[in-house]
């Protein structure tokens, strides 16, 4: 960043600052969905610069963070086959199942291989033609159209050594179900560009309008966030339920129309289980019938089913804005970056791994 522009958004922030201290006066409880957003606070110490009566929580976005262990024991069971290839992301790798990780079964010789992107999985398939390649599909519903993509593409090339284990979560419904709890009290939501993926933004709309909510979609820069912060304050005071789209990124309309069509093709929503929060309804997609071929699960005839979590570890409640990453006793004892206890402290999207990095820090509003 050039220094003109520098000092640029160093005004702007000290402006929303300025601002959000003027028009904060009294109690307000904002949850800060995506776990990127929760980083990008924790970095550069935006906490500590709101006003007191102001209190930012954070939901459930980080995918890896809600995935159930029994979600991870089928990925480890798949993984213990004979001429397995798991593609899989790197945070995910170490998140604990009932008793072990992917990592774990790497170390003992199960074939991993580090990936970024669903299509890395489909290009070791093609140069691995021996080994069936499998690809866990972790993330949420921005996500689904990259994995719906690359499920069409197999078919259309035949490459039938491909197949992906269907585990995206679907956000709208969980924030629902969250919400329906009088004592969280929750009166705005912050949200990542991310959900303009695939235009999900009518069911904010209705989420905002069934629970009194302020809603606001807004980037991972400072001033992004504080301006998104300052605009659901505003609506705060003004009663209103509204949902605020100003994101720097926006989709087209025809690429919302083609990722709706690729991820209609490819999936369908189910109840599905998230870690600490229980089963919830049509939260969740799975793959359709007639592309069966590429869905793990089935081809390897394994079954998600309950796992055995850590009892020491708080993810439940701090996943659902009920509390803070120092509310959990293990937290920076027995649950450190480098000997976690649960996901929240294993995924740079996890807010407790956040926490630990930055909180105790000196931190300051600039890179």
């Amino acid at each position: 960043m050039e220094v003109d522009d520098l000092t640029k958004d160093l005004d702007r922030q000290q402006a929303l600052l300025e601002e959000l201290h003027k028009l904060v006066d009294r109690p307000m409880r904002l949850m800060v969905v995506c776990g990127t957003q929760n980083r990008a606070i924790l970095k550069y110490g935006i906490r500590q610069k709101l006003p007191t009566m102001l209190e930012l929580v954070a939901g459930p976005g980080c995918s890896v963070c809600v995935m159930p262990a029994g979600h991870i024991d089928a990925f480890i069971k798949i993984a213990k086959q004979l001429k397995v290839i798991t593609a899989a992301c790197e945070d995910l790798i170490r998140v604990p199942g009932s008793n072990q990780s992917l990592a774990t079964v790497w170390k003992k010789g199960a074939r991993i291989e580090v990936i970024s992107s669903p299509m890395d999985a489909l290009d070791i398939a093609r140069r691995e033609p021996d080994f069936t390649v499998v690809y866990p599909a972790v993330g949420f519903e921005a996500t689904a159209p990259s994995v719906a993509e690359t499920i069409l593409e197999a078919a259309r090339l035949g490459i039938n050594n491909f197949c992906v284990i269907p585990s995206i979560r679907l956000l709208p419904p969980t924030i629902d179900l969250l919400m329906l709890d009088p004592d969280l009290n929750i009166q705005g939501l912050l949200c990542s560009d991310h959900i303009n993926t695939i235009s999900d933004t009518k069911a904010y709309t209705e989420l905002a309008k069934k629970h009194d909510l302020s809603c606001y979609i807004a980037g991972f820069e400072v001033v992004d966030i504080l301006a998104g912060i300052l605009s659901l304050v505003k609506q705060i005071r003004n009663g209103e339920s509204l949902f605020d789209d100003h994101s720097a990124f926006v989709y087209s309309s025809a690429d919302n129309r083609k990722a709706r069509k690729m991820v209609s093709e490819v999936f369908f929503a189910v109840d599905t289980d998230w870690r600490g929060l229980g089963t919830i309804e049509r939260s969740g997609f799975v793959i359709r019938e007639e592309l069966s071929l590429f869905d793990a699960t089935k081809r390897f005839n394994v079954r998600f089913e309950e796992g055995l979590e850590s009892c020491m570890c708080q993810c439940s409640a701090i996943i659902s804005g009920r509390g803070l990453p120092p509310d959990c006793p293990a937290f920076g004892l027995a649950c450190t970056p480098k000997n976690p206890v649960g996901p929240c402290m294993i995924s740079d999207e996890g807010i407790c791994h956040s926490y630990y990095k930055y909180n105790l820090q000196a931190s300051r509003l600039i890179l």
